[in-house]
This record gives C-alpha cells, structure tokens and sequence, in this order.
C-alpha cells in the first residue's frame, strides 16, 4: 500500500550522526551524482538542527530523523514550493495515523493543535536559475512522551497513546512525501498552493504576532511565491521573512 517510486529506495542507515543534514551535504559534494531519493535515517541524531540555528530535541530511537536527497529542478523563485510539498506530505502521514486538526505552521513546522510535533530544515544547492538539488531535512516526534523543550511540543505516542513502529513509520512517510512532491515534478502548482493554503496554521485568524519587540494583532493572509508570510496587520498587507515576526502561541 506504502510502494516508493524512488523516494527511500537507497537508504543508508546510521546508528548515531551529528546531523542527517550534514552527512548527507558531505555525500554528495563527494559525488554529484547520487540518486535522486536517497534517504539517510539516524537512530540517534547529537546535533539536529533547525532554522537560523535552533536546536531539535530528539531522544535516540524514539523518533523519525532524517534527510532525503532531491533534484526538484524548479526555478529559484519557486524554491519555497519544495517546502510546500514535504509539508504536505508530513500532514498526509499524520492524516493517515488517524491525527485531526494537523496544521503548518510557516515556515517549516507541523503543528498538531498548538503544540509541535515535526520541523523541517531545506538546504538548496543552486545552479544559474533553477535549483539543482536539495536537502530535506526531517525531524518527527514519534515515540517520545517527555520533552525539555519549553514550546510544549508533542508526539504521536502522546496524541495516538500507543507506541508506533518506525521502521512502518518510516515507510508511510515517504510515500507520503512522494506522493506530493510528484506533484511538483509534474508542475501542478495551483493544486499544492491551494493544499498548502488549506493547512496553514493560523490563515484568516487574528492572532497575537511579536513584531519589532511590541505585541502586534494580525491575519494571515497567505504565503507569497518566495515564501514570505502574509500578515493584514492594521488594514496594511505586510511581507515577513524568517525572523522578521513572531507568533505568541500559548
């Protein structure tokens, strides 16, 4: 039911890697031409990573982390539709474990209610104007019931209440992800749009933001084509980058 095209056909297993990232990034500048799919899954991450930086706790084998080799081909300003798809391919897994009210949290989060249970870290590798390939990052609470982090984050175990196979786990992930990111092989960029629209965290919602230091109430209105967050903040339609705002989620 869970039959890969590509996606996790080459694996490589690690018992323990600072990040999937990295020994993926050092992969394939060794080799450029490395099967587009590969995937490299570690039991025990030390120094996973998120944006700009953050850290992502992770207990060894307990969770999903890992990274997965793409040649998306897409140009550079549509980079973010890369972001889009393996978000969606993350909230068609969680969908599919029977999960209700799953949501992306821009940029790269997956948000189960208010709490985390998923972060994604896309590095690209540019080439003229298009994308030559990238890097997916992938980290997924699973079998972790107890966390240090103070955002209150949250795990299928804790949601589902049952321990969860990861090596089955594993498998419907990737069908998932390749299921979407076909999508955009196949340049069927209004249907991902419209999906990605359909889950995002907080869409057409007034909610608290952190902007330049003061308590800001906005409305997201949409992602722009690069990516940037689209808040209605005073009547006025606003552009973020990363970092630039901040939700306050309780």
């Amino acid at each position: 039911m869970y039959n890969r095209l590509f996606i996790g056909v080459k694996r490589i297993n690690l018992v323990e890697a600072d990040s999937t990232n990295a020994f993926m990034k050092e992969l394939v500048s060794v080799s450029d031409s490395e099967v587009e799919g590969l995937v490299i899954v570690a039991e025990n991450q030390l120094k996973g990573r998120g944006q700009q930086g953050n850290t992502w706790e992770s207990e060894p084998r307990k969770n999903l982390t890992l990274s997965i080799f793409l040649k998306p081909n897409t140009f550079i300003q549509n980079q973010f539709l890369i972001s889009k798809v393996v978000s969606l391919g993350i909230v068609d897994f969680l969908m599919d474990k029977g999960l209700k009210n799953v949501k992306i949290k821009w940029p790269n989060d997956i948000y189960v209610g208010s709490r985390k249970i998923a972060g994604i870290l896309i590095e690209n590798l540019l080439k003229g104007n298009k994308v030559n390939s990238s890097i997916v990052g992938i980290g997924l609470n699973v079998n972790q019931s107890k966390f240090k982090s103070d955002n209150s984050p949250t795990s299928l175990i804790n949601i589902i209440g049952e321990e969860q196979n990861l090596e089955e786990s594993l498998n419907q992930l990737l069908f998932f992800i390749e299921k979407n990111y076909i999508l955009l092989k196949q340049q069927k960029e209004v249907g991902v749009n419209n999906a990605y629209l359909k889950y995002l965290y907080g869409l057409e919602e007034d909610l608290p933001f952190e902007l330049d230091e003061k308590k800001v109430q906005g409305k997201i209105t949409g992602v722009s084509a690069l990516g940037k967050l689209q808040v209605l903040i005073n009547n006025e339609l606003k552009e973020f980058n990363l970092k630039e705002i901040k939700f306050l989620i309780n």
